[in-house]
């Protein structure tokens, strides 16, 4: 049989690889650990932020670029750049973070011992010391562990994702001539504490890696094998796996459920793609593990130092008690003071909150006093991901138990929040909510709820649109805006949105709301198209955005025509970034930041000057192909004039910023903006900029 002869194609326009601008993305965290302005806590955190979001990017990226190589000329056709390449430059720029990474680890390490305390391991442990840590390892580890002895004629058992392990080496070091032994061991790190304590000695706080202190207790583990090994020796290895998760969409017998449970249990049998090793192990072990795991040269293969799985040290300050970045009081908006009605607030006008500075707790009381209000016929909302503990949850629990209609599109996709989910969505069915799992074939990303109520004989619509997810945890740490309000323009299309969640087939155009996949690309191209016919009519013309990733390439192009256009352009962006600004020819008049601090840049707004109009959005939807064609986004209008003001005036504060912004370019340098202007950082200034503006004195 003849194949066809795939045809390569390239790009004619400036555009960074997805996967090398994500890198830039977490050097500019890795910036921050490094960052001598931060507290040494905030420090410790960054690098075990660091090194969560690296193993996150193995997982996705990272094997998603390997399937693309093994595809050969059909993955060089969808990626339009060679995959080999990608994977090639990936692991370069790895390896060049990971020196980066133990660099500052070391100055750490330095830093802390000057403040009297010290991280040691086994070789530093005093007699004292390790007396308390052998009985340590057998109160507290010894029955938690479960050696597996190795053997190479038989196949390497499974390597567990988010596991950390020691290869250990058993021999007898007055009999050479005995042939070794090797085991891998299981580090108990999801029951136990990865720091230990030790006994305190003086002004000096001492403590150890749980590594260290299964390393001591060697002997104890394998006392009883026949052969007396007086001698250990072990390194730590760590395997990350491909985390992609199938759905089988054909099967209409099995329940969604039960379809992603099973995905789920397929996703722990996932294919290893990156291996982390100490790199003091013996060339023969490594060639061992690779050998079995059956790596090849499109997986990754990476030298370490004695530790890895180091996301654990963002619990390192708080064991520690170290200083960290001050974190602001939420302020309770003027709009919902204590004692007013929460309804009669926002039929008098729509109200902007802007989490973490504003508090979560209106969006909580909101639906506690809904779920409770005899007049409220029913509550309908979407959630991404849910928090451990939610209060959401509980108050729309409360809403059905007061025979409210409760209604709630749960995604079962969220990625790595698949299991949390899938344990909400059994206790809301529990409690008689109708729980309804999204669009087959469609992620459901959009942050929107609807509240209809019972007003002088009429039902009256209350709600909200947001660009973060209704959890209680993450607003604490991420930026995110959401709209508050009783518009009925936005609501009826909001709530019409649940009714094409009910029934797929009950899909409608808005004049309002823009909904992915169905026409944002065509309403964000229409705007991008007005402001380059105003620049071409030798008007002034401006596109602002606030992003987190900007990679799709129909956007990126469109974006390079307005600048050629004259629009300008100002950007700010998070991490996937993939457009090339102030490129000759292409985007000298797009400007691009990428701003890095304490909280986790995470809302989404768009600002188009139109003529002096200022057509203002927010939105759930990254410029990412995903967001624009493959998921149900709501991207919602801000029409009231002080609410597009703050919007300005927050994206003005953050372009601003000279102490956390680095400039984007085509080169990915990550330098931060300097000038010569008085220092401003801009998460401190848009919490007292929204204190001015918005704030209510007093507790709430």
């Amino acid at each position: 049989m003849n194949r066809k002869r795939v045809k390569h194609v390239t790009r004619d326009y400036p555009f960074i690889n997805k996967e090398i601008s994500w890198l830039s993305f977490n050097d500019r965290v890795l910036q921050e650990a490094g960052d001598l302005r931060n507290p040494i806590g905030e420090r410790i955190k960054f690098l075990g932020i660091y090194s969560s979001n690296l193993d996150e990017f193995f997982r996705v990226r990272v094997a998603m670029v390997r399937r693309f190589c093994l595809m050969g000329k059909e993955g060089e056709r969808r990626l339009k750049d060679s995959p080999e390449k990608a994977m090639e430059k990936i692991q370069e720029l790895v390896v060049a973070q990971r020196e980066n990474f133990n660099r500052i680890f070391n100055g750490l390490l330095e830093e802390l011992e000057s403040l009297n305390i010290q991280i040691v391991g086994q070789d530093d442990l005093s007699e004292y010391e390790k007396v308390y840590v052998r009985d340590y390892f057998h109160d507290e580890v010894r029955n938690k562990i479960f050696p597996i002895m190795l053997d190479a004629r038989y196949r390497l058992p499974d390597l567990k994702d988010k596991s950390l392990y020691l290869a250990v080496k058993l021999f007898q070091s007055k009999k050479p001539q005995v042939r070794p032994k090797y085991s891998i061991i299981e580090i108990p790190t999801k029951v136990l504490p990865r720091f230990v304590v030790l006994p305190s000695t003086g002004l000096k706080r001492r403590i150890t890696w749980i590594d260290d202190v299964v390393r001591e207790g060697l002997p104890q583990i394998f006392e009883d094998l026949d052969k007396k090994f007086d001698s250990f020796q072990a390194w730590n290895i760590k395997v990350v796996q491909d985390s992609e998760l199938e759905i089988d969409e054909s099967d209409l017998d099995t329940s969604y459920i039960n379809k992603v449970n099973e995905s789920l249990q397929k996703r722990k049998e996932g294919r290893p793609v990156w291996f982390l090793y100490d790199e003091a192990m013996p060339e023969r072990l490594l060639s061992f593990f690779t050998r079995k795991l059956r790596f090849n040269k499109y997986d990754t293969v990476t030298a370490g130092g004695r530790y890895h799985y180091l996301r654990d040290m963002m619990g390192l300050p708080k064991l520690l008690v170290l200083p960290c970045a001050e974190k602001h009081t939420p302020i309770v908006h003027k709009n919902f003071p204590p004692g007013k009605n929460i309804f009669s607030a926002l039929r008098h006008k729509d109200s902007l909150l802007y989490f973490p500075y504003h508090s979560f707790a209106t969006i909580i009381d909101l639906l506690r006093t809904a779920s409770m209000d005899p007049n409220v016929e029913s509550i309908k909302i979407t959630l991404y991901r849910v928090a451990d503990f939610s209060s959401i949850v509980n108050a729309l629990i409360n809403a059905r138990k007061n025979r409210k209609e409760v209604v709630v599109v749960l995604e079962l996709q969220a990625r790595f929040d698949e299991k949390n989910n899938l344990y909400w969505a059994n206790v809301l069915r529990a409690n008689d909510v109708r729980v309804i799992f999204g669009v087959a074939g469609l992620k459901v990303h959009s942050k929107t709820f609807v509240i209809e109520r019972w007003e002088k004989n009429k039902i009256v619509r209350y709600g909200g649109v947001g660009t973060g997810n209704l959890n209680e945890n993450t607003a604490a740490l991420y930026t995110d805006c959401f709209l508050l309000t009783a518009d009925s323009r936005i609501l009826e299309e909001v709530s019409s949105l649940f009714e094409f969640f009910e029934n797929n087939y009950r899909h409608r155009q808005n004049k309002h709301i823009v909904v992915s996949p169905y026409n944002f690309r065509q309403r964000m191209c229409e705007l991008i198209d007005k402001e380059i016919d105003f620049a071409k009519q030798g008007k002034r013309a401006y596109i602002h955005l606030k992003i987190n990733n900007l990679s799709d390439e129909g956007m990126i192009q469109k974006l390079y025509e307005a600048s050629q256009a004259g629009v300008k352009i100002k950007i700010i962006g998070r991490s996937r970034f993939s457009l090339s600004p102030e490129h000759k020819g292409w985007s000298e008049n797009i400007k691009a930041i990428s701003i890095v601090d304490k909280y986790l840049e995470h809302a989404r707004f768009f600002i188009f000057r139109h003529g002096g109009e200022r057509v203002t959005y927010i939105s759930s939807a990254d410029w990412l192909g995903r967001n624009i064609d493959r998921r149900v986004e709501v991207t919602c209008p801000v029409y009231q004039e002080n609410l597009k003001k703050q919007l300005r005036d927050i994206f003005d504060i953050q372009w601003r910023d000279n102490q956390k912004a680095r400039i984007l370019d085509k080169d990915l340098k990550n330098k931060y903006r300097e000038d010569d202007k008085e220092p401003h950082r801009s998460q401190n200034a848009v919490y007292d900029y929204l204190l001015k503006e918005t704030g209510f004195h007093g507790k709430k």
